[in-house]
């Protein structure tokens, strides 16, 4: 997944998502964004898209540009926090159960879910698919994707769709000729007449542990032989996620502790526009590269508020993560910890790459350097702390 994830996993709201950002790149070559071009009103729908990573940036007069700016680095921190003792905290973490419940749900789930290509499509079916919309022989922006997963029967796209592929084999392309209902939300397609070329690219198959054949198994092209392969290969994942997770959960109680415990005084209000800023910039970049769209555009279609009550969430989620920066800052001074420019710069051209960029310095420039230096602070920091705080466990 090029750049999709990288703001979200070095911002600053690891009290909230350190589990979720474990994991840096899902897909390869591809994005999967939100859009609702074939999709009734109220419907969301998944489009993958390539990104190009050396895609156009916006550019913007950076906070961190201003005379007057102060980076976290050369703040004198002990006027903004002060720090409680650490070393004497304790916090409790739960761990997930791993019973047998636990995993013949996940094995219902997750395992026993593989691919048929020797039947045409039915009812009830997922199917993967890719497909193009076009009106009057051009594809329009919105009606395109591939590898997209489809419920037959959920009434998620428009009148038409989900029921011109049942009968459709895998490996089968056909030509859905629509009408966009009247009331579509789109109003430049609403009433449209459109030609959807749509290909079966398989059929995602399931089947319950408890009813479920070694000839099943092998009609889904899964590996196992057996219903103990399949439990033993279960239990195995659930028992390493319960430790992950455990993990996650045990970091993010920590930091959680650490910041409440710790005194702040007040909080700059232009490291909060700098975070604000460098969030807005990335966002706006993902919204003009996949759907030629401004921010406030972006923002009022996504997530159907205005700017303003955007503005209002954003000042308070940040205002967050700067009183965790800050105070991450300090444990990092009072670890002396060292945290060079030549450091980040490395770690910068170590992980560009993996995150989808041609160098560290375009890196570092479209998530700003605040943020990914704090990223760096943390890591070193919750390292420390995971040493010195005492976790307690208990089971979730």
């Amino acid at each position: 997944m090029k750049k999709k994830v990288v703001l979200m996993c070095l911002t600053g709201m690891m009290i909230m998502s350190i589990s979720a950002c474990g994991e840096k790149k899902t897909d390869k070559d591809a994005n999967v964004v939100e859009t609702s071009s074939v999709m009734e009103e109220n419907e969301t729908t998944t489009v993958v898209e390539e990104e190009s990573s050396d895609s156009t940036q916006t550019e913007i007069d950076r906070v961190s540009d201003r005379e007057d700016y102060v980076g976290f680095q050369d703040l004198d921190i002990d006027k903004y926090v002060t720090l409680g003792d650490y070393k004497k905290m304790k916090v409790t973490a739960a761990r997930p159960k791993v019973n047998e419940e636990a995993i013949e749900n996940y094995i219902n789930t997750r395992l026993l879910v593989g691919t048929i290509t020797n039947r045409p499509v039915k009812e009830g079916d997922v199917v993967d698919i890719d497909y193009v919309g076009k009106k009057d022989g051009v594809a329009f922006d919105g009606g395109t994707a591939s590898g997209y997963k489809l419920s037959i029967g959920s009434g998620g796209f428009i009148p038409g769709f989900e029921d011109g592929l049942i009968g459709v084999e895998t490996g089968e392309t056909v030509d859905l000729n629509l009408t966009f209902p009247d009331n579509y939300r789109n109003a430049t397609m609403a009433g449209e007449e459109v030609v959807f070329t749509v290909t079966v690219n398989g059929i995602e198959g399931a089947a319950e542990y408890a009813t479920v054949t070694p000839k099943e198994m092998a009609e889904m092209g899964l590996s196992y032989k057996t219903k103990e392969e399949v439990w033993e290969a279960g239990k195995r994942a659930m028992e390493e996620n319960a430790e992950e997770t455990y993990a996650a959960n045990a970091k993010s109680a920590v930091v959680r502790k650490v910041v409440e415990e710790s005194t702040i005084e007040s909080v700059p209000e232009y490291l909060i526009e700098e975070e604000a800023q460098n969030y807005n910039h990335y966002i706006e970049s993902l919204a003009k590269s996949m759907y030629n769209m401004d921010l406030e555009t972006f923002v009022t279609n996504a997530y159907g508020v205005t700017m303003e009550q955007y503005n209002l969430e954003m000042n308070e989620m940040f205002t967050d993560t700067v009183r965790q920066y800050l105070v991450m800052e300090a444990i990092a001074r009072a670890e002396k910890m060292e945290i060079t420019e030549e450091m980040i710069a490395k770690k910068a051209d170590e992980e560009a790459t993996e995150y989808g960029y041609a160098s560290g310095d375009a890196l570092i420039a479209d998530v700003g350097f605040a943020t990914y230096r704090m990223s760096i602070v943390q890591n070193m920091v919750i390292e420390r702390l995971m040493e010195v705080v005492t976790v307690e466990e208990e089971e979730a």
